[in-house]
């Protein structure tokens, strides 16, 4: 996980009443797994075609150009490591991230087989 030769996206969730993280990682070649506890947990690769439409979402909402940090009770994040370049958005319920919120919600369909 700490090799930035790697491309990977980092996604999940913080916060709320247990204030348990729920985060995945998902490698350059589709292989998704959940984070826990710094030990990665293997769940399955995912289809060609669902990384293509990740990665044309990421490009759809600008990802590398967004500027959000926000916070509330629950906390979601993307986080992008490409070429060297690491890229964090964070936001929660209120925040006005429809663009952000698709491609979220497109990379939880990948938890799912």
């Amino acid at each position: 996980m700490n090799n930035n030769d790697i491309s990977r996206i980092y996604f999940g969730k913080r916060g709320g009443f247990t204030n348990i993280p729920d985060e995945y990682v998902l490698f350059e070649k589709g292989q998704l797994y959940k984070i826990r506890n710094d030990t990665l947990l293997r769940i399955h690769r995912i289809s060609r075609t669902q990384l293509k439409t990740i990665d044309s979402l990421l490009i759809v909402s600008d990802f590398k150009e967004l500027n959000i940090n926000e916070y509330g009770n629950i906390t979601y994040f993307i986080k992008v490591v490409r070429n060297d370049v690491e890229k964090e958005a964070s936001w929660s319920d209120i925040s006005e991230v429809d663009n952000l919120k698709k491609l979220y919600n497109t990379l939880l369909t990948t938890i799912i087989k």
